[in-house]
């Protein structure tokens, strides 16, 4: 079961389905607002989701994605929804796992 997406989705949540290997099991999208309390609103019930559909996935391999209202790749939500950072910064590679980038 993979969600086949489609270019520019506008204020979307995206998250890549892995398990504790890394092995990819899927992605699954939710709707967002475009404000930063949606956006990490949304990527928790999309968490809930993954896990009842996926439980043998992992909150820390699957990385959250957020396009803006154009629906550009725009945010990175950590998986423990305390960050929200701009894709391109040093934040967003801390979050998804470049060690060398500046912490939040």
């Amino acid at each position: 079961m993979t969600a086949r997406l489609k270019l520019n989705q506008r204020n979307i949540i995206i998250r890549d389905v892995r398990d504790r290997t890394g092995i990819r099991l899927t992605t699954i999208t939710a709707r967002h607002d475009g404000t930063a309390a949606g956006i990490v609103g949304a990527a928790r019930c999309l968490t809930d989701r993954m896990y009842t559909d996926f439980p043998e996935a992992s909150n820390i391999e699957s990385r959250i994605l957020a396009t803006d209202d154009a629906g550009k790749p725009k945010w990175i939500i950590s998986p423990n929804f305390n960050h929200l950072a701009e894709l391109g910064t040093d934040d967003a590679a801390y979050i998804w796992g470049d060690l060398t980038a500046r912490t939040i």
